[in-house]
């Protein structure tokens, strides 16, 4: 997927590595301290971990897990998450996907034809879809909802929408049937949208969709007519539309800003669904660059920092939990309506991950491995890693597993 947790690569080019130094055989011995072994067996965290991480989501209002994306172990992980939080009152979840595709989503759960749904979606708008187009995120947020037995239960989508899903949400807005000004605007643009479908689906570049060569005098314009003529769901998914081009756009031309908007526009999602449903508990589940507290390794203040300052403000908590795979093997984008790619990896090979060395190599052997990260903190360990040290602060738990394996995608 090309939006994956991070949109640019730029700033991560710029962090010099802090050399380790005469630190680092006191950071081994501070790991050493305060890992446990893990392990999940019938839905359940078992091991010496498990008591750390039950104590930890008792404790905690909104419980974050940032990933490594499309795998079919995290999925297990969190699956095992819910059914700790499900008899403390889980109410909802939170996910890297767009509004729409949370609620289509949500409109499914329980339906016998849950994965036919979706797999007739992509079908008709490639790559309209993130994440919950694979089927064990899918069955994730379906396993979510059935053990929380709460008759309300919520899925929020709080990310842009993906790069091939303007053709769906101009259907919905034709589909709202508004004033004859804006259908006219909507139907043009709607022959103008398969046009550059069709020359993606010939070239497998997603630059050439809609999303990214609409201009932004089109949008404007449309933007007023609709605004006299449509209602509040059309101007909400037109909304949508014109910040997944904006966020796109700028991540394409290599702008920071992309950055800064789409982390903006998950906070404002979050919020307008808080202010909807109070008195939430939530699972968020986010690409782990996005959930730290503090500034993340991109300088910027993301989701999680937000969720982190509006449970200091409740008198509440949050628990923010990094899962990330040693080894393994990562989908990738593979260009627009076409198969994803699949590509080993080695973690510390990765240069936005090579500080994270000494974690990989004090790892339990033969079991996932638990690190309380709080019990590193004021530490004063000498010359510490700068990553390593947002790592620290900016989240509670570690969690590495030896080896990720990929998730399947619906079809």
């Amino acid at each position: 997927m090309i939006m994956r947790h991070r949109l640019s690569i730029t700033f991560a080019a710029l962090f010099a590595l802090v050399p380790l130094g005469l630190s680092q055989s006191a950071l081994d011995q501070k790991l050493r301290e305060v890992r446990f072994d893990l392990r999940i067996q019938d839905g359940k965290i078992t091991g010496g971990g498990a008591p750390v991480i039950e104590k930890a989501i008792s404790g905690a209002k909104y419980v974050l897990i940032g990933e490594d994306h499309i795998t079919h172990e995290i999925p297990q992980f969190a699956a095992a998450v819910c059914n700790i939080m499900a008899p403390q009152g889980l109410t909802g979840m939170a996910v890297e996907v767009g509004p729409q595709v949370a609620k289509m989503v949500s409109s499914s759960l329980g339906k016998p034809d849950r994965i036919d749904r979706m797999a007739a979606l992509t079908k008709q708008y490639p790559d309209s879809v993130a994440f919950l187009n694979v089927r064990e995120e899918n069955d994730l947020v379906e396993h979510c909802s059935e053990v929380a037995h709460h008759p309300n239960f919520q899925v929020w989508g709080l990310d842009q929408e993906f790069v091939g899903s303007s053709g769906w949400l101009l259907d919905q807005i034709l589909a709202t049937h508004p004033g004859p000004a804006a259908t006219a605007t909507f139907t043009r643009m709607k022959a103008e949208e398969k046009k550059t479908a069709e020359s993606a689906f010939d070239t497998g570049d997603p630059s050439k969709l809609f999303l990214f060569s609409v201009s932004d005098t089109e949008l404007t314009e449309a933007a007023e007519v609709l605004k006299r003529e449509g209602n509040a769901f059309s101007n909400e998914l037109f909304r949508e539309l014109v910040e997944s081009h904006e966020i796109y756009l700028k991540n394409m031309q290599g702008s920071p800003d992309s950055n800064t908007q789409r982390a903006q526009f998950m906070k404002q999602n979050l919020q307008k669904d808080l202010d909807a449903a109070p008195r939430q508990r939530v699972l968020l589940k986010f690409g782990d660059w996005h959930l730290y507290k503090g500034f993340n390794p991109l300088h910027q203040r993301d989701l999680g920092n937000y969720v982190a300052e509006i449970a200091d403000g409740e008198g509440s908590s949050s628990l923010h939990i990094c899962v990330l795979g040693a080894k393994g093997t990562h989908v990738g984008f593979g260009g627009y309506n076409r198969p994803e790619k699949l590509e080993p990896f080695v973690l510390t090979d990765d240069s936005d991950y090579r500080w994270i060395k000494p974690a990989m190599e004090n790892q339990v052997p033969n079991a996932w491995t638990l690190y309380d990260l709080r019990s590193l903190r004021f530490q004063k360990l000498a010359n510490l890693d700068q990553d390593m040290e947002r790592l620290i602060y900016g989240y509670d738990l570690l969690v590495i597993i030896p080896e990720l394996t990929p998730a399947s995608v619906i079809r």
